[in-house]
């Protein structure tokens, strides 16, 4: 039943792009060659609903490969004790679709200096994911083999100062 409703909306929209793609033309006045600017108002009212989800997922896998990083500190090998920092999750400005920060941080205890920090960014996606289409899914980036480094350097055993 989704499946028959989505193709309908699809035909639906089909149909409204064509509408639009033949009377913008003349809603702005335009006496000569309609028929060009109709058809290359066509792919650009089809896909506008989908345009912040294509611009904004771009945006997203930009912002993942640059910034979902594990960054440890230097002189690591040297911590016995860390403590978790709580940091609240922070919406991002300036991308076309809502885009959130988790920050995770851990302090050395005996310094009360950066140990271990790692970032992670989630999305709902565009308008019509957020409202209906994507099902309330969330995508979210992690850095990649975040939990081997966490191991590597044995942050429970940190956590507990053993």
């Amino acid at each position: 039943m989704i499946g028959i409703l989505f193709l309908v909306g699809i035909v639906v929209w089909l149909a409204v792009a064509v509408m639009l793609s033949l009377r913008i033309p003349r809603w702005v006045g335009m006496t000569r060659h309609t028929v060009v600017v109709s058809i290359l108002l066509f792919p650009i009212v089809l896909t506008a609903p989908f345009a912040d989800s294509l611009i904004g997922q771009w945006q997203f896998n930009r912002l993942c490969e640059r910034e979902a990083v594990v960054t440890l500190s230097p002189d690591w090998e040297k911590v016995k004790r860390v403590a978790h920092r709580d940091l609240p999750i922070v919406d991002l400005e300036g991308y076309v679709i809502p885009i959130r920060l988790q920050r995770e941080e851990y302090i050395d205890t005996a310094t009360g200096q950066l140990f271990v920090s790692k970032k992670a960014f989630h999305t709902k996606g565009g308008f019509l994911m957020r409202h209906g289409l994507g099902l309330d899914g969330t995508t979210s980036c992690w850095p990649p083999k975040h939990e081997s480094v966490y191991r590597d350097i044995n942050l429970e055993q940190l956590l507990k100062g053993i």
